[in-house]
């Protein structure tokens, strides 16, 4: 940034001396009337011009840059919040589900059932 604004004063330098070194009056013809300016004058005016149109195209980028910054930050908070909503929907679908894989969950209640059959045998037997 530093070196860009170096670079800017020197053509600012050069174009001032330019200037300077042609400084006869010049007749300019506008619309339908002529003036006579000193050609130094016409020289910065249009430099100065130039800065200008540069200087409000690019606080134009700046602003459309800003804005586009501003709508990814707000998508990025919804898409924030929408991750914290799905991760409490899981931990509690999590809570439903009894731990263990499906096989396990399988197992123990064939496990229980056949407990449950035993006992039933056992009671008859003991009856």
């Amino acid at each position: 940034m530093q070196i860009l604004f170096i670079l800017s004063l020197l053509f600012a330098v050069f174009v001032s001396i330019f200037a300077i070194m042609n400084s006869e009056p010049v007749t300019i013809k506008l619309l339908w009337k002529q003036y006579q300016f000193s050609q130094a004058i016409i020289i910065l005016g249009a430099a100065s011009m130039g800065a200008i149109i540069v200087a409000l195209l690019g606080l134009f980028k700046k602003l459309k840059s800003t804005l586009k910054i501003r709508e990814l930050q707000n998508r990025i908070k919804i898409l924030e919040k929408e991750i914290v909503e799905l991760k409490e929907k899981t931990n509690m679908e999590k809570e439903k589900i009894p731990t263990g894989d499906t096989y396990t969950v399988l197992e123990n209640k064939k496990n229980t059932i056949e407990l449950n059959q035993r006992k039933e045998l056992n009671n008859k037997e003991l009856s």
